[in-house]
């Protein structure tokens, strides 16, 4: 079987890895710039496709090159996921199975962040769908789709676990009855909706929503830190508890207890027990290490 794999994210590598022994190609996007000296990010792909020498083709767009090197590896099969592109129909007709890997229950959050929107929203299930591609964003046929629950305690990355325990044997089932034809696909049914990507200004929490709106937003974006501001600097956070039974009265964003190994701030509806955080400049730590260096003081006020 010869697989071309689209991806231009970390996260696609365990579906890689479930796949090396026919991937014959990795399109990949290229490095991106960053920091004050613009110092330029290895992409974890293509890093991935050099130390198990696979061919590999980082793109900006489908030019006329890039499409006569997917076509010279004769390519039987697609495996997109995370890749950041809507690849155009004249390339998706050269393969009989050009599919898409998608962390949600489509229909329902198609586009940039499915898995981000489905945390925010508190989502008890979600699904890995396979769907045949086409040139509308997300909006292919449906192979195989299988569900997974989905918990108040899980993150970004334990919702990727989820994904990936379920995804790699379906992406190999959904290969296999796409490739002999035995595949019943299905059409996609009703409106939908989109998950469009995360602004910055949604990093900031905002201590007025509900202990359970904060804990989501946190538990969702634990690969880069909802944030908030303590003594000037800013303070992000990867892990919290809500607790809705408490019945004290404070201002949002207060510090109401501060105790060994985590500290409770009010919420407009409910508190909040912070457990993990990153203040501006200072690496990921536990609310103990935050606590006993910069000694946070009840009635102090998050902003």
């Amino acid at each position: 079987m010869n697989i071309v794999f689209f991806s231009g994210s970390d996260i696609s590598i365990p579906f890689a890895k479930a796949l090396i022994p026919d991937i014959k190609l990795i399109v990949t996007l290229p490095p991106k710039i960053r920091g004050r000296g613009s110092k330029v990010t290895p992409n974890p792909v293509k890093v991935f496709a050099d130390e198990n020498s696979i061919d590999v083709l980082e793109i900006e767009d489908f030019n006329e090159e890039t499409i006569t090197n997917i076509k010279l590896h004769n390519p039987e099969a697609y495996i997109v996921f995370s890749f950041g592109k809507i690849i155009p129909k004249e390339v998706l007709e050269l393969v009989k199975c050009p599919l898409n890997v998608h962390p949600s229950d489509l229909p329902y959050y198609r586009g940039a962040s499915p898995i981000e929107r489905q945390l925010m929203d508190g989502v008890s299930q979600s699904a890995v769908t396979i769907m045949k591609m086409n040139e509308k964003l997300d909006q292919g046929e449906i192979i195989l789709k299988k569900h997974f629950e989905v918990s108040l305690y899980d993150n970004y990355y334990s919702f990727l676990e989820k994904v990936y325990e379920v995804g790699i044997p379906l992406v190999k089932e959904a290969l296999q009855c796409c490739l002999s034809g035995t595949c019943l696909p299905i059409p996609q049914e009703g409106k939908g909706t989109y998950a469009k990507k995360i602004t910055s200004e949604e990093e900031k929490i905002d201590w007025s929503k509900d202990a359970i709106s904060i804990h989501n937003k946190v538990r969702a974006l634990t690969r880069i830190g909802a944030y908030t501001t303590f003594r000037g600097k800013k303070l992000k956070i990867f892990k919290t508890v809500p607790i809705i039974d408490l019945q004290i009265e404070h201002k949002p964003g207060t510090i109401v207890e501060v105790r060994k190994d985590f500290f409770i701030v009010a919420t407009g509806n409910g508190y909040i027990e912070v457990i993990e955080v990153q203040l501006e400049g200072k690496k990921v730590m536990n609310a103990s290490y935050f606590i006993n260096g910069y000694k946070p003081q009840v009635l102090e006020v998050l902003i």
